[in-house]
């Protein structure tokens, strides 16, 4: 039998809330009971007081109902310090809410029903992307699509026509001058000039080109440059590392199907600080084309690209079969930007990898793993990362996840800062939790409101917004005036459980009662008490155990209405049973109130 405080009480048993939380991964008979649980669902570590569990916080209606379903959703704060947040609605388009306006406003229509869409932060604006439509930026006020003014120095043969024609000797087989094309000519007597093309006529080696209305000079002029303007392909990814934007090629990301021709390509910012700058332009060797790097030749087998991490200042490209880190800052430099390792791990997902503390954290298809332990580990041995502990539930969602294009997509991540929760979804079925405070750390489930919530939108003024369905939810741990403190999901009940191991010891054992140990526990709640022997889990005996609060201690105020109150009367059942081999017990409730604190159970026998 585990004993986590021998000789406290003699000739007892007594555990204690698992330190390290779940272990999926292990046979329940080689389990820990004061290390690990076999199953915890609804219950995390509790902050105030450290050594027990807490039933989650609820949540409370944030904003009203929306016109449309929110399938996902990030935050923008403004330039005056205030927080909206950006949702995307099932028909497909962008949707602000404003808390002081307490409403949902539509911004940005049109976009592909096929992409995933993500953002980044850069320069103050959210950079928007889902590998169809044209990457653009949101700055509080407007969207606007990146791109820019690219000088035409491959050209040559600058040549006036009219006020509203020119002509050019374009390098051969390019063709930057569509119609409806922006470009701008500088002649030798005025500023740049900006039109609009509207047909081009390429005979021989020479291209015309003419613009809608006449706003060149009205007799021949000298023309010292050309510029086209354009925009970058529409990038399935972008991230925001070492002053750059940094981008992958254009496609959906799909479970099964490789997105495009240039699965490896990365493409990047020439230019640092410009959210704009895309094009290798301004010298006579520029190739006027995105800046890029193709990595697909140090990978040595057919792999794609799904998402870019940093990694202790090393830029970290993710692929599906394996991980590439490079060491650099200026790709456009020689020796500026280079190989340094490849993982034989890649992810599964390009929206479930989440930085954590001088780390990164990400799903593959072995389950959840961190940079670190994988970077640091060469030899062929196997080592224990954060995610080993629940390997087994990790490669059921990951099966689910793969399955098709429509579960694919439901995959989100977040990480809420304040209470140290890392949250990965995956199905419907359940939200992984992973939480690291300084009282706990280890892996628990949430189900209810969070097993089927589209997105998770953590705020930086320590809020956590959940999007589900058509409504918006507060976390409800206090941080919100307006919501408080909720042991409900809307005012439906949680459910929550915790299932012990086997506890075990090599004589028999007879056991007389259990006394359930809590701290701090709201009254009126009923714990369903399973008992199960000898390894038997068919066989349960199961009890309903009430538990009511202590009456009032002796003080000043009138009888049973002082303040200072005994607490939660910890609740002993009587349960008499022979163990020859072992037993173990699950507890489960369902509640609308709280707090719930468990600290332990207490078997008492001999």
């Amino acid at each position: 039998m585990v004993a986590t405080r021998p000789g406290l009480f003699d000739g007892s048993l007594f555990t204690l809330f698992p330190r390290a939380l779940s272990n999926s991964s292990l046979s329940p008979t080689v389990l820990n009971a004061s290390q690990y649980a076999r199953k915890l669902v609804n219950i995390i570590p509790n902050k105030k007081k450290a050594g027990s569990g807490a039933l989650r916080y609820g949540m409370g209606k944030k904003g009203p109902v929306s016109v449309v379903e929110l399938i996902d959703g990030w935050e923008y704060r403004r330039s005056d310090g205030t927080i909206e947040t950006i949702s995307l609605g099932s028909d497909n388009a962008l949707y602000r809410y404003d808390e002081a306006l307490d409403a949902y406003e539509e911004v940005k229509t049109g976009l592909s029903d096929l992409g995933l869409v993500g953002t980044t932060t850069f320069n103050g604006k959210l950079i928007f992307y889902n590998g169809l439509d044209a990457n653009f930026a949101y700055d509080g006020t407007d969207f606007t699509d990146l791109g820019e003014y690219v000088e035409d120095r491959l050209a040559g043969n600058y040549t006036w026509i009219s006020s509203s024609s020119f002509s050019l000797k374009p390098a051969g087989g390019r063709m930057d001058y569509p119609d409806d094309r922006k470009v701008r000519v500088k002649f030798a007597s005025s500023d740049p000039i900006e039109a609009t093309v509207s047909s081009s006529s390429l005979v021989a080696d020479t291209l015309t080109v003419s613009v809608t209305g006449t706003p060149f000079p009205s007799s021949s002029e000298v023309i010292e440059m050309i510029e086209y303007f354009d925009e970058p392909p529409p990038f399935s990814f972008i991230t925001t590392a070492n002053d750059r934007l940094w981008a992958l090629s254009e496609g959906v990301s799909r479970p099964k199907v490789y997105r495009g021709p240039d699965p490896m390509k990365i493409s990047y910012t020439p230019i640092p600080n410009n959210e704009n700058s895309w094009f290798d332009q301004g010298t006579d060797t520029s190739t006027q084309e995105v800046a890029y790097i193709n990595i697909q030749n140090k990978a040595n087998l057919f792999d794609e690209l799904l998402a870019i991490g940093n990694y202790n200042g090393a830029m970290v490209f993710y692929g599906r079969l394996r991980t590439y880190i490079w060491q650099g800052y200026d790709p456009g430099e020689i020796g500026g930007f280079i190989p340094v390792k490849t993982l034989a791990v890649g992810l599964v997902h390009q929206k479930l990898r989440q930085p954590m503390p001088n780390d990164e954290a990400i799903v593959t298809p072995f389950g959840l793993r961190t940079l670190s332990v994988q970077a640091q580990t060469d030899g062929i041995e196997v080592t224990s990362d954060i995610g080993s502990t629940v390997d087994g539930e990790f490669s059921d969602k990951i099966r689910a996840l793969l399955a098709d294009d429509e579960s694919y997509r439901k995959a989100r991540s977040f990480f809420y800062q304040r209470d140290g929760i890392f949250g990965y979804k995956l199905d419907d079925t359940g939200l992984m939790v992973y939480v690291l405070n300084d009282k706990a750390k280890g892996w628990t489930q949430f189900s209810g409101y969070f097993a089927d919530a589209n997105s998770f939108i953590p705020l930086g003024d320590d809020r956590l917004i959940i999007q589900r369905g058509e409504q918006a939810y507060l976390y409800a741990n206090g941080t919100d005036a307006l919501v408080g403190e909720a042991y409900a999901d809307d005012e439906q009940p949680i459910d929550a459980l915790w299932w012990l191991p086997w506890l075990s010891r090599s004589a028999r054992w007879g056991n007389r009662a259990v006394e359930i140990l809590l701290e701090d526990t709201a009254p009126n709640i009923t714990i369903m008490l399973d008992r199960m022997i000898d390894f038997r889990e068919q066989n349960v005996v199961t009890s309903q155990v009430p538990v009511v609060g202590g009456g009032s201690q002796w003080d000043e105020a009138l009888w049973d209405e002082g303040e200072w109150d005994s607490g939660t009367v910890n609740p002993v059942v009587s349960d008499k049973f022979l163990a020859d081999k072992a037993f173990c017990y699950r507890l489960s409730f369902s509640t609308t109130e709280g707090p719930v604190n468990l600290l332990g159970l207490r078997p008492i026998g001999r």
